[in-house]
C-alpha cells in the first residue's frame, strides 16, 4: 500500500494564487506606465483636468488625436483607477486630487517626471545587463533626453514648493541669502534649484556645477529664459574640482551626492570651497540604513531608479556606486571623513527626502 507524505511548509493554493495576483498587479502597473507616459507627453491628463469630464469623441475633438487609440488609452486609465469613468455618460474625468498628481506641473506631488524617465531607463537595460556580467556601468551619454528632462520635472516641484519655504530656513542661512551670499549647487542638472533661489534672493550670487555638459547648457538656457542670468553662473565642472576659494557661504548637493563618482572627493572639494563659517546642505533620499526598514513603496521606487540610473552612472567611471539608497550613516561618514566637524540631520518632515547640514 502506497502512502502520501505531506511536504513540510508546502504553500497552499491560496498563498500561491495570492502571490500570483500580486505579481500580475505589478506587471499591469509596469505595462500601464507606457500609457501614463503617452498621456503626459500628449497632454491628455491636462486636457481632462481642464475640460473634463469628456467622452472619448469629445477628447478626440479637443486633442485632434485618433478616437480609437484614445478609447484604448482611456480604458487603461479607468481600469488603473487613474481617471474616473461614469458608465451612465461614458465620460472620463480627472478630479482635482488626481490632477495634482498627474497634471499640475507645479504641484508638490506631481509625478510625471518619474514617468518620463522610464522609457530612457528601459532603453539602457541591455547595457546594464552587460554590466551585471562584466562589471562597469552605463555613462549618462547613453541615456536619452527623457532622463534629464524627467529628472528636472521630478525635482522642480520640491524646489518650487519647499526649498525656500521650509528646507533652507532649517539651516539658519536665510539671513545671509537675503543680505547677499555666495552659493553653489553641485550636480545642478538643468538648474531648477538655482533658479528658485536666484529669484528669491536677488542679492546673492549662485553657481551651478555639473560634470555633464548638455545639462549645463540647458541650465544656462533655462536661466536666460527666466531672466535670471544676472545672478547665476553655470559651469561644466566635476564635483571633485570645485573652486578652492574658501569664500562660499553655502554649498548644496540636492539629491546628487549618491550619484557622484567620488562622493568622498566631492566632500573634500566642498570643504575647500567653503568659508570657515559656511555650511554644506545635503538632500538625500528618505531611506533607512537597514534594508528591512525600506520595504515599502517609496523604498521600492528608490531602489528601482537607483539600479537603472544612479548606481550604474557612477560605476561607469569606476566610481563608488553607492546608489540612491546610500542612507544617513554613509552620508555622515562621507562628511566627517572630509573634515566636517559638525554634522546634523535637520528636523524637516518629508516622505521622500531627508536633509543634512555639515559645517567645518
Amino acid at each position: 500500500m502506497t502512502t502520501t507524505t505531506a511536504v513540510p511548509n508546502a504553500p497552499t493554493m491560496d498563498e500561491i494564487m495570492g502571490f500570483a495576483f500580486k505579481v500580475v498587479g505589478d506587471l499591469a502597473a509596469a505595462m500601464s506606465g507606457a500609457h501614463i507616459y503617452m498621456g503626459d507627453r500628449m497632454g491628455l491628463f491636462k486636457t481632462l483636468a481642464k475640460d473634463g469630464p469628456l467622452t472619448v469623441p469629445q477628447l478626440a475633438e479637443k486633442t485632434g488625436l485618433q478616437e480609437r487609440y484614445l478609447r484604448e488609452w482611456a480604458s487603461v486609465m479607468a481600469t488603473s483607477e487613474l481617471v474616473d469613468y461614469d458608465p451612465a455618460t461614458e465620460a472620463f474625468a480627472l478630479p482635482a486630487a488626481k490632477a495634482m498628481v498627474l497634471a499640475n506641473e507645479d504641484s508638490p506631488v506631481f509625478v510625471q517626471g518619474i514617468v518620463q524617465m522610464m522609457p530612457s531607463h528601459y532603453g539602457v537595460i541591455p547595457s546594464i545587463m552587460r554590466a551585471f556580467r562584466e562589471g562597469g556601468g552605463v555613462p549618462y551619454s547613453e541615456y536619452g533626453e527623457d532622463t534629464f528632462e524627467g529628472t528636472e520635472r521630478l525635482f522642480r516641484t520640491g524646489y518650487l514648493n519647499f526649498l525656500v519655504q521650509e528646507w533652507l530656513p532649517a539651516t539658519g542661512y536665510i539671513p545671509r541669502l537675503e543680505a547677499g551670499a555666495k552659493v553653489a549647487d553641485i550636480g545642478c542638472g538643468r538648474g531648477q534649484a538655482i533658479m528658485v533661489l536666484a529669484r528669491a534672493f536677488p542679492k546673492s550670487r549662485f553657481y551651478g556645477f555639473d560634470n555633464y555638459g548638455p545639462v549645463v547648457d540647458a541650465a544656462r538656457a533655462n536661466a536666460e529664459a527666466a531672466g535670471l542670468s544676472q545672478n547665476t553662473t553655470f559651469e561644466a565642472r566635476g564635483s571633485t574640482e570645485l573652486p578652492q576659494t574658501g569664500d562660499f557661504d553655502l554649498m548644496m548637493n540636492c539629491d546628487s551626492l549618491h550619484d557622484m563618482v567620488d562622493p568622498e572627493g566631492c566632500a573634500r572639494s566642498v570643504r575647500g570651497a567653503l568659508k570657515a563659517d559656511g555650511a554644506w546642505f545635503i538632500i538625500e533620499r528618505n531611506v533607512s540604513d537597514h534594508l528591512e526598514e525600506n520595504i515599502n513603496p517609496v523604498g521600492r521606487l528608490f531602489y528601482s531608479i537607483s539600479g537603472l540610473q544612479c548606481m550604474p552612472a557612477s560605476l561607469a567611471h569606476g566610481g563608488k556606486g553607492y546608489g540612491a539608497c546610500m542612507g544617513p550613516a554613509k552620508t555622515r561618514e562621507i562628511a566627517t571623513g572630509a573634515g566636517f566637524t559638525r554634522f546634523e540631520k535637520l528636523p524637516i518632515e518629508n516622505p521622500f527626502n531627508q536633509f543634512f547640514l555639515a559645517r567645518p
